[in-house]
């Protein structure tokens, strides 16, 4: 039998159940936003010194999460910051290695980088990014760019900054791809220079946001998209993933990445191929790693089928996107 519920819902134009369902959404995320988990996630990040201004049209703004990046993390920062972006705040989270004191350094030479803390052991990547998103907005961003610490992003024949800029559009997503050690020198040096294997597709189906800055956001578990959004992103930015630099790198990446999240209390459908490569015992883990680099049609990622690659000469030189126009 029919509920009267149901017949109401039967009766309704689609355009009254999408606004519903809409109204819902957006209460859902107001009392998230002010609620205990939040306010909490909010309360464990300091970033000392960060201006309040009013937003300053075509200001872009990055902010990034970092936790054991040594190796990467000064070159990323640089890298985003010629790209045009005039103020990144970046949050070390109880790093172990030399990250903590590579971003004070960064800061100490560069207005434009604003270090603070990330005291939360559990894995809250939506809710600390839209945090660090409303210091940005803070402080005067049109846009902001949620970045990781082995992110490269760039647009075509101009800098990020330059290309969000010129936008209309609220949103915009950055396609990425992964990039990879060689089969022969097996880890990637981002201070040398290293060349890499780089994922050879015409467009991936892995996605990044970047917006504009708004009083708050709700930016969803690994950066890929705003929760409130109302519209499709466009496309048009591009990203270099340097995750895999070396099996040493990526197997503490993945177990400390797992930790957080088990202390989040997080379900299995998050980071999906960081569970599948935790569950592998070491000595499968090495044996994967090399089969993967050499090409033979296994993924790292378990069910996700390997793509393509190309081997490129050093792409963290590149001021824009693909200028050889290798990648398609």
């Amino acid at each position: 039998m029919t509920s009267p519920k149901e017949l109401i819902r039967a009766a309704l134009p689609p355009t009254v159940i999408s606004g519903l369902k809409r109204a819902k959404l957006r209460a859902q995320l107001h009392r998230e936003r002010f609620g205990r988990e939040q306010r909490r996630t909010n309360a464990l990040i300091s970033v000392p010194g960060v201006p309040r201004r009013v937003r300053r049209p075509g200001s872009v703004w990055g902010v990034c999460l970092a936790r054991n990046e040594a190796d990467i993390i000064a070159l990323t920062v640089q890298h985003m910051l010629d790209q045009g972006l005039v103020g990144i705040i970046v949050v070390d989270n109880l790093s172990t290695d030399a990250t903590r004191q590579i971003l004070d350094d960064l800061a100490a030479g560069d207005s434009r980088v604003y270090v603070g803390t990330d005291r939360q052991v559990g894995f809250s990547q939506g809710g600390k990014t839209s945090y660090l998103a409303h210091l940005a907005w803070r402080a005067g961003a049109d846009w902001v760019v949620p970045f990781d610490a082995d992110e490269y992003w760039y647009a075509e024949n101009e800098s990020v900054a330059a290309f969000l800029g010129a936008q209309r559009a609220q949103m915009v997503w950055c396609d990425f791809r992964n990039v990879y050690p060689t089969s022969e020198s097996g880890r990637i040096d981002p201070a040398r220079g290293d060349p890499v294997q780089v994922e050879l597709q015409e467009r991936s189906g892995w996605l990044r946001i970047s917006f504009r800055a708004r009083r708050w956001v709700w930016v969803g578990e690994g950066n890929h998209a705003l929760r409130d959004a109302d519209e499709l992103p466009v496309r048009g930015l591009h990203m270099l993933h340097y995750s895999y630099r070396s099996l040493e790198q990526y197997n503490r990446k993945v177990d400390q990445g797992v930790a957080a999240l088990e202390a989040a209390g997080k379900d299995d459908s998050i980071a999906t191929h960081w569970r599948y490569w935790a569950s592998l015992p070491a000595s499968d883990r090495a044996a994967l790693w090399r089969r993967y680099l050499s090409g033979d049609g296994v993924s790292a990622d378990g069910p996700i089928p390997p793509k393509e690659r190309v081997v490129i000469a050093d792409p963290t030189t590149w001021t824009h996107w693909d200028p050889d126009g290798v990648l398609g």
